[in-house]
């Protein structure tokens, strides 16, 4: 008892100021969450694809590339462009008209890429450089070094080009990035320094929820513990404490069950696979699933086949169940071309059976039990971060799981089991109370979540107060 007491004061008073900025800026990031520029955005903002200046096919692009995958198809300063994906490397632009490498887009051509892109005129263009707040996460490093673009206006928009393939990848605006110092950066201990290290922060992260984790788990067992022994006295009661501890004492017991569920489920944002399974398909079962063809991906795609493909920013190459397929999205609706035996296809979406095909083929032990869409406010869509387009595969077998796939494409979304079913309820619904039927109501979960965190919130304090106090910084009277 008297090493937990201990484990429980110092820690905790190590601690109580990084809980207490935990809850204020889950707070803030209720309403203002981290900026993002959605795919649907990107494409609906960016330059149209020039197919009358296409004369090379998506295979001669993979040839001249030297074999990295080809990825997509964008368009650069007019001109279309292929782009390529090398592992663990930077993205490589190949001429869409000449097949030759491209060079790094210069500020010039930023400064009209993203003038196009906002429909205004262009402030200032800084860079190119690899990092900065709002770039600095991994999923950015194939497209490093970027531009900042600051557009003329009053939002105060930043948007940040790559300058290897001159896409326009982040937006922010003033009042976004005003709010997230005290929001989401904080909270997510998301300073470049640290961030930008993968490992580093991660680890980081993870060891720090886990001490919290303990701390709290220790200071509810105290809390108890000293409650059953006021009870049992002459004179019974709640707290044997007075003042500022029976402060801290009180409020810990109303509000430790969900600072412990909190914390925990904040902490398991960061598993990683750690505890729990992952939610994606295996790599053989992925192999499998798209049965790829000896020429690659974009085998069968010719240049006239991409034509029919209007109205396009974008097109993503893929292959499922040997089929290879070219999804656009942009100014219309997303279609998809298919590249077939009989000859191309072009629809609004990926015919079903091609799916239950690639289904069988990845999982040979497993039988489809149903195909349904997903509900916006379902709880494994939100924990999962799905798309509208997404359907779900119920499978029944040696080992049942349910399998995400976009219904547009034909990818792989999520492959949910009963496993990682445990981690969304465990991480997404009691970190965010985004759970079924109430995260469609607003106006009800935000006071939810507001009323939760401010209880939180005056444990942490009385916890700082606490500690001043032990550290002879506040009076004994207090």
């Amino acid at each position: 008892m008297k090493t937990l007491i201990w484990f429980h004061r110092w820690v905790g008073i190590s601690l109580c100021c990084l809980f207490a900025m935990w809850f204020v800026s889950g707070a803030v990031m209720v309403f203002v969450p981290f900026p993002e520029l959605a795919a649907k955005d990107r494409a609906a903002s960016s330059e149209l694809i020039d197919f009358g200046r296409l004369r090379i096919s998506p295979n001669d692009a993979t040839i001249a590339a030297g074999g990295p995958t080809i990825d997509r198809l964008v368009s650069i300063a007019g001109a279309p462009a292929y782009i390529a994906k090398k592992a663990g490397g930077p993205d490589l632009a190949i001429s869409g008209e000449t097949g030759q490498p491209l060079p790094d887009v210069t500020s010039d051509q930023v400064a009209k890429i993203a003038a196009r892109f906002a429909g205004a005129s262009i402030k200032t263009v800084r860079g190119p450089f690899d990092y900065d707040q709002w770039i600095v996460y991994q999923g950015f490093t194939h497209l490093r070094p970027f531009y900042k673009v600051r557009i003329d206006g009053a939002e105060g928009i930043d948007l940040y080009v790559s300058a290897r393939t001159g896409e326009v990848v982040q937006r922010t605006r003033s009042f976004e990035r005003a709010w997230n110092w005290p929001g989401s950066i904080v909270h997510w201990i998301y300073f470049v320094p640290i961030r930008r290290v993968f490992h580093l922060w991660d680890r980081t992260l993870w060891t720090l929820g886990l001490v919290g984790l303990l701390t709290a788990a220790a200071g509810i067992w105290l809390g108890i513990q000293r409650t059953q022994y006021k009870m049992r006295s002459k004179r019974p009661g709640v707290t044997p404490y007075k003042g500022l501890m029976k402060w801290h004492h009180v409020v810990g017991l109303v509000a430790g069950l969900f600072v412990f569920t909190w914390i925990f489920s904040g902490w398991l944002s960061m598993d990683d696979g750690r505890l729990f399974s992952e939610g994606t398909a295996s790599p053989g079962a992925l192999t499998r699933y798209q049965a790829p063809v000896s020429s690659g991906v974009v085998a069968g795609i010719s240049t006239d086949d991409l034509a029919g493909l209007r109205n396009a920013s974008q097109v993503t190459f893929a292959q499922i169940s040997g089929n290879s397929t070219a999804t656009a999205i942009g100014a219309g609706s997303p279609k998809v071309l298919i590249a077939t035996s009989r000859g191309p296809l072009i629809l609004d979406r990926i015919p079903m059976p091609i799916v239950e095909a690639a289904v069988h083929a990845a999982w040979p032990g497993e039988t489809i039990q149903s195909i349904n869409s997903v509900a916006p406010d379902s709880a494994y869509a939100k924990a999962e971060y799905l798309p509208s387009s997404a359907v779900l595969l119920r499978m029944v077998g040696t080992s049942s799981f349910g399998l995400y796939v976009d219904s547009l494409d034909g990818k792989i979304l999520a492959l949910v089991d009963r496993n990682r079913k445990i981690y969304d309820w465990a991480y997404y619904m009691l970190h965010t109370f985004n759970f079924p039927g109430l995260s469609s109501r607003p106006l009800i979960r935000i006071p939810i979540v507001l009323s939760l965190l401010m209880l939180g919130f005056t444990l942490s304090v009385t916890s700082v107060l606490v500690g001043l106090r032990r550290l002879g910084f506040l009076s004994r009277k207090v």
